[in-house]
């Protein structure tokens, strides 16, 4: 059982509220951040093009990300599994335009080709408007989708910036309607923490509620926020 689910995030610079959609279109113009971006460019030789990403997998969770366009699709990757899905080291690949690029690959894939190397830049395989997407996990798998919706000529400090991500649904116990902080892998219900401990089924079948759309899958039990992001706080 869940709450109304509302399909919305914080800018994490001007703490404006958007709905996943819209956080790209406000993203483009937002006035605190190109003010952001001009102090950045002390430099501009070192500056480059960065592209901006919109990630989403499942209703309702998304993120708005800024990534260097030298950076790899394996740091991509180490930053899905660091922010979403990492549990218990799976294999991960990407698509880009019908073409298969593979996380540790152990060889040929399901199809019969050879997938490529992660270890290409983005700039090599996306510009503006193109699309992808990511699984996670070839058994229990959790599928991502991506797409760059614009570009700017700048300087970031890390490879990657989270610029919004969706607030967290609130699901409630299905025994007593409270905010539930754990769902049963097996009976694939909600419980709060109270109510948890007289469910019928064992202990070690729950896993706790995270903002992720790898919940109740797999071990996941959440991973720490990459780069410390939590929505509702500025951009430091």
């Amino acid at each position: 059982m869940e709450a109304a689910i509302r399909d919305e995030g914080i800018c994490r610079f001007c703490l404006k509220t958007f709905s996943g959609r819209s956080m790209a279109r406000h993203l483009a113009s937002c006035k605190v951040k190109k003010q952001k971006n001009a102090e950045e460019i002390t430099d501009k030789t070192k500056a480059d093009v960065i592209y901006l990403i919109r990630l989403f997998s499942y209703k309702p969770y998304w993120l708005h990300i800024e990534i260097k366009s030298t950076a790899t699709l394996h740091d991509l990757d180490k930053f899905l599994r660091a922010i979403w899905l990492e549990c218990c080291g799976h294999l991960s690949a990407f698509t880009i335009g019908g073409i298969r690029y593979e996380a540790s690959s152990p060889g040929y894939d399901y199809w019969g080709g050879k997938p490529q190397s992660v270890n290409v830049r983005l700039k090599k395989l996306l510009g503006v408007k193109d699309k992808f997407q990511y699984e996670y996990d070839f058994g229990s798998t959790t599928h991502v989708e991506g797409q760059v919706y614009a570009e700017r000529f700048g300087i970031l400090k890390d490879k990657i910036r989270i610029l919004a991500r969706n607030i967290p649904p609130v699901f409630l116990c299905v025994d007593c309607e409270a905010e539930a902080t754990d769902i049963c892998m097996e009976c694939e219900e909600f419980y709060c923490e109270k109510c948890l401990a007289k469910h019928e089924c064992e202990e070690e079948m729950a896993l706790p509620v995270v903002n992720s759309p790898r919940m109740g899958v797999c071990g996941y039990a959440g991973t720490d926020d990459f780069d410390r992001f939590v929505p509702g706080k500025p951009h430091p």
